[in-house]
């Protein structure tokens, strides 16, 4: 946790991401070995390039080496799957969902010269790249094809589909932060953990959320689903407690409080 900590407030998303990775995994790697892999495609990428020009038709270049040349590519079906978000796996696979590939894919692209950036876009990770005399363009991470206006929009209200306003709100394409990234990646983690009910690995997910998250209830409430599977009931309605004290207007507070009532029936029983 220290050097994944350290790793975000120095803005180092790849290593913050490897370091990641690295603490749920049981076979250990070494997170520089990935850096200097990525360090010697930027060298070819540079070759490949074959010009200094850091504009749209050298990015275009740019993206051909990343899917084609290094070939890269996207599961669409793949978003529960914990493989494809493990940056080192990714790595060593070439095949992620949007978050990962975004995340190799702008750490390559700063190295070779472009201005990348990731977007935390809603229900789908996008990347940005700006130019000093050219328009900002956005990637689909998936494929790398270029996305325009229309299809970010499309994209937008098809996953908020109850926003009244006609337009999409500009904030929904900044820069995400490297911690925004690390806490979308565990986000996805906890879910896939979740289906695959590793619970355990599960709960190792929320306990990093809830320690870079300690104000959100939601992933307290998380917690004490997750240690109620594991049958560490007594923890898990402290969590439940928290969560029903700081959103008791939700809906799933009333839930959890028949289940703590049903609970404290049963304390004779279950609890010691």
């Amino acid at each position: 946790m220290e050097k994944l900590t350290k790793a975000i407030k120095q803005n180092d998303c790849l290593m913050a991401c490897l370091q990641l990775a690295g603490l749920f995994q049981q076979s250990k790697f070494v997170p520089q070995d990935y850096q200097s892999l990525l360090l010697a495609w930027a060298s070819k990428a540079k070759f490949f390039i074959k010009t200094p020009v850091r504009n749209l038709d050298s990015f275009r270049t740019f993206i051909r080496y990343f899917y084609v040349e290094l070939a890269f590519s996207g599961d669409e079906l793949g978003y529960f799957s914990s493989r494809y978000n493990l940056l080192n796996k990714v790595f060593e696979y070439r095949t992620g969902i949007p978050i990962t590939l975004s995340i190799i894919f702008q750490q390559l692209a700063k190295q070779v010269g472009f201005d990348v950036c990731g977007v935390n876009f809603p229900g789908h990770f996008l990347l940005k790249c700006r130019f000093e005399e050219q328009a900002t363009i956005y990637l689909d991470p998936l494929n790398g094809n270029i996305l325009q206006r229309q299809d970010l929009e499309r994209m937008y209200f098809s996953i908020l589909t109850e926003i009244e306003d006609e337009t999409m709100p500009e904030e929904a394409l900044n820069e995400a932060s490297c911690s925004e990234t690390v806490i979308s990646l565990l986000h996805n983690l906890k879910a896939s953990y979740i289906k695959q009910k590793c619970y355990s690995k599960a709960l190792d997910a929320v306990q990093l959320l809830v320690e870079l998250c300690p104000n959100d209830p939601y992933e307290r409430r998380d917690r004490g689903f997750l240690l109620y599977q594991l049958d560490c009931t007594q923890v898990a309605m402290t969590d439940y407690q928290y969560f029903i004290r700081q959103c008791p207007d939700d809906p799933s507070s009333q839930l959890l409080q028949a289940q703590l009532q049903q609970l404290a029936e049963q304390a004779p029983e279950i609890l010691h």
